[in-house]
């Protein structure tokens, strides 16, 4: 395209982005993304081809999964320069907005660039700071009289694809390559930006001083107020109430929504007037003295009267909110720095905002926090356009609590409404404090607190005990402030007659407690709560239990929830207890050893039929799967009861090998932190005759995940040609395996020949795509048929196991039509348990009930293709 169009669309005395020319970088293949936060946010894509950065504008930026076709608006060149810009673009311009140079590095064409890109197709390899390996632009066909020229950028299988939300570069990259700045510095910072259309001679004094300057003294901005839709000129009230938010099932979906983080702190509203500043609880607590930090940067801005809303916290070094670092920090302990995470203005210079439409009041409140300095512990809050599901999974990837999501054109109203929702990923909420047990063993002060919630009669209602997530210090801290709350009476309005009374002390319902937990039982009490803190800023008496509804059932007043009522509904349980619950085993996904217990609740039914009453093998890794995984089939002392052994062959010695029965023995296997589980083909009632055959394809590194799936459509007819139905599941790695149910008839070695005769037939027919020896040097560009799975005391992973990798991939059951369009790291242990709960049908519906045998005549047209 030239720089023609570049140039005709900007004016170089408003805009500091360069005029530019074409030219060469020094590499000559420069390669840039810049995250630019124009009408819409965006990632301009930038490869240097003949002397200008072809661009192209992705809105849902670059994805690490093959399987997601992100969409990318081609659009005019940009000059070499332009590879360095970082800064604001003044609004009225062309493209206005902030602008982050997010990632840079070179790319290499895997093709003739020049003639392919003429052609509508570009085959790369990047080598960035964050994004590396190999990616394919390619032009889509128009529709009608349609002059978007529109290409789509894809991710292709290699050793740096990954399908894992929590991998998404787009959440986990939030800062420049260049400064470390995150967009809201780089927005608050536009005088200190540099500008390449000015001489450097001319501007590097004068804006080192600007700079040094606007440090001390926030910006004046021009506020305009009363221009928003919907302002009403009004006093500034006396009293507020914060808008809240119900609890949904689901994220919304469509553009109507935006998207923030739900953080883990205080909900406080700051009241501005005429240099005053007031905090308030959501009950109205002035707390103002508790936080003078922010009390002192708010009095800053450049407002008279104000009401702004936000959530304070402290900031983990990972970004994350930490309540508890909060506590500690109310009660004097150091460590953790404070923020104000403001997310809206209700309330502006004489004018009642509470109508206009969100969407208008956060582009005020950006402009009002834009001058302030970097240090400031005032933020603004950040939100994401639409894409409401895939925002969620992203942000569960990364541990955070949720999402708040919001109507972008709702107005501010005073209570809990639908327009604004919330969606956990982690179970969390308010429980009263009804009692406290004696202490036992080691523990001091007291054992565990009994929790409670309020119905709409104003009931308590016994919600089970909290006995973790306490410190030493915190257990005396409570005992202090429970035992002259004591009262004879019981507190609750319903106990169990079945719980036990003995040792517990009742109080008064007045405290208030922050707790995070698995899930309900059917009878309403807490899986695996674990105390989080106290919570001052709200009432006991409206502390109800939160209940989850679909989006578009959300009322504008969510009422208390009565008493949970029994269902029918089957919940399984497990008497097993975790040791270390909260001990990391995923580093990379921040996955403990209760959230692998808890998968494997999740998928019990699914799992517990492929491994019950099977020899094991078992991949344990107790200190996570980057540390010391080992192998291990035997059992040994110390195991939990719920693991048994049987008696099997090795050589010519007897050993006792592992196998369990039920859900206690899959969490116990969880307990010894077993990432992987391996059965035999053959359960322990039969162990000379196997009941089912694997066929596993393992391709070499070179080998691309379509040849796989088109490998296992041979396999599969094949076998129907011998007249055998197969099965088809991901390993949890790179490969496939097709799995045959059999009578168990055959002794081992004859259904191994027969394996192997059929793995021989393929690596026969086709040598170029398969190979059945292990040989590494000779499997360059091919798919090892393993048939080695098929012997007395092998093994394969099971079916739903997770496997000690990164990722935490998970081997999954699919249909025979979805293995061209998934990729191995579709399924985690964070995806499979929706997958499994949304499926209507099993992808493996009517295995355990297929009943075929391995005939002579069989046999025979196997040994046929192996010669």
């Amino acid at each position: 395209m030239g720089l023609g169009d570049y140039k005709k669309k900007r004016r170089f005395n408003r805009t500091p982005e360069p005029k530019g020319r074409v030219a060469h970088s020094k590499s000559r293949n420069l390669y840039v993304i810049q995250k630019h936060a124009a009408s819409r946010l965006h990632y301009d894509v930038r490869l240097e081809l003949d002397g200008t950065l072809k661009s192209w504008a992705v809105p849902k930026g670059p994805s690490l999964d093959p399987a997601q076709k992100r969409l990318a608006v081609h659009v005019e060149d940009h000059p070499i320069e332009y590879g360095s810009f970082e800064g604001v673009i003044p609004e009225g311009e062309y493209g206005g907005g902030t602008v982050m140079l997010w990632d840079r590095g070179t790319w290499k064409p895997r093709e003739d660039a020049k003639d392919t890109y003429e052609k509508g197709r570009l085959k790369f390899h990047l080598d960035g700071k964050r994004l590396q390996g190999s990616w394919t632009l390619v032009k889509m066909k128009g529709r009608g009289d349609e002059t978007a020229d529109n290409w789509l950028m894809i991710k292709e299988h290699d050793e740096h694809a990954t399908a894992s939300p929590a991998a998404d570069p787009t959440t986990h990259f939030t800062t420049s390559v260049a400064t470390g700045r995150s967009m809201e510095d780089i927005a608050s910072q536009r005088k200190k930006v540099w500008s390449s259309n000015r001489e450097p001679n001319k501007t590097s004094g004068t804006q080192a001083s600007t700079s040094t300057r606007s440090a001390k003294k926030p910006k004046t901005i021009a506020i305009s107020p009363g221009s928003l839709p919907k302002a009403h000129k009004t006093r500034l009230p006396s009293s507020f109430t914060p808008q809240l938010a119900t609890l949904v099932s689901q994220t919304p979906e469509g553009d109507d929504w935006c998207h923030e983080i739900k953080f883990d702190g205080y909900r406080l509203l700051c009241f501005l007037q005429n240099g005053r500043v007031r905090l308030e609880t959501r009950s109205g607590l002035d707390w103002t003295g508790k936080f003078s930090t922010l009390s002192g940067a708010a009095s800053t801005l450049p407002l008279k009267t104000a009401i702004l809303d936000g959530e304070v916290m402290v900031m983990r070094p990972d970004g994350r909110s930490d309540f508890q670092a909060l506590q500690n920090l109310l009660d004097g302990e150091q460590g953790g720095r404070l923020i104000y995470q403001l997310f809206d203005i209700p309330y502006c210079e004489g004018y009642d905002l509470t109508k206009t439409p969100l969407i208008e009041r956060k582009q005020l409140l950006k402009e009002i926090l834009s001058g302030q300095d970097p240090s400031s512990p005032l933020r603004y809050t950040e939100h994401i356009h639409g894409q409401g599901p895939e925002v969620f999974q992203n942000a569960c990837g990364l541990a955070v609590e949720g999402l708040i999501s919001k109507q972008v054109k709702s107005p501010y109203v005073q209570k809990r409404s639908s327009y604004w929702v919330k969606s956990k990923c982690i179970k969390r909420q308010e429980f009263v404090i009804g009692g406290y047990t004696d202490p036992s063993g080691s523990r001091k002060a007291f054992g565990a607190l009994l929790l409670g919630y309020y119905d709409k009669g104003q009931k308590l209602h016994y919600a089970g005990r909290v006995g973790t997530g306490f410190t030493q210090a915190r257990l005396h801290e409570l005992a202090q402030l429970l035992q002259p709350r004591e009262v004879r009476r019981i507190s609750f309005d319903s106990f169990p007659s079945t719980e036990s009374r003995r040792g517990i002390h009742w109080v008064r319902p007045d405290l208030v407690a922050e707790v995070e937990f698995t899930d309900w039982t059917s009878d309403g009490i807490l899986r695996h709560p674990s105390f989080q803190g106290l919570r001052e800023d709200k009432p006991a008496k409206e502390v109800v239990r939160e209940r989850p509804v679909p989006v578009g059932t959300a009322t504008e007043r969510a009422t208390p929830s009565p008493a949970p009522q029994k269902t029918t509904r089957r919940h399984r349980t497990s008497s097993i207890q975790l040791s270390n619950p909260q001990k990391i085993l995923y580093p990379e996904l921040r996955i403990t050893k209760e959230q692998v217990a808890e998968y494997y609740v999740a998928v019990a039914d699914s799992i517990l039929p492929h491994i019950s009453k099977r020899p094991l093998a078992l991949v344990r890794c107790p200190e996570g799967h980057q540390q010391g995984c080992f192998f291990q089939k035997h059992v040994t002392d110390g195991m939990p009861d719920s693991i048994h052994g049987v008696r099997t062959k090795e050589g010519d010695t007897i050993t006792t090998t592992i196998y369990i029965q039920d859900l206690d023995g899959l969490i116990g296997l969880a307990q010894l932190g077993v990432l992987e589980i391996h059965p035999w083909g053959t359960r322990i009632e039969h162990l000379d005759t196997p009941d089912r055959i694997v066929f596993d394809l393992d391709p070499a590194p070179d080998v691309k995940w379509p040849q796989v799936a088109d490998a296992a459509r041979v396999m599969r007819e094949l076998l129907q040609h011998l007249g055998l139905k197969s099965f088809l599941k991901t390993t949890g790695g790179k490969g496939l395996h097709v799995v045959v149910p059999i009578e168990p008839t055959l002794p081992w070695d004859d259904v191994k020949a027969f394996t192997k005769a059929i793995a021989g037939g393929l690596a026969r027919h086709a040598p170029a795509r398969y190979i059945d020896v292990m040989t590494k040097s000779k499997r360059g560009g091919k798919i090892f048929v393993d048939y080695l799975r098929n012997g007395y005391g092998a093994t394969s992973v099971a079916t739903y196991s997770t496997r000690a990798r990164v990722g935490a991939g998970v081997s999954t059951p699919i249909r025979w039509e979805e293995a061209a369009d998934v990729t191995p790291e579709t399924f985690t242990l964070l995806t499979v348990p929706g997958r499994v709960k949304r499926l209507k049908k099993d992808p493996w519906q009517g295995f355990f009930a297929v009943r075929q045998s391995i005939t002579p005549e069989m046999r025979r047209q196997a040994a046929k293709l192996g010669q």
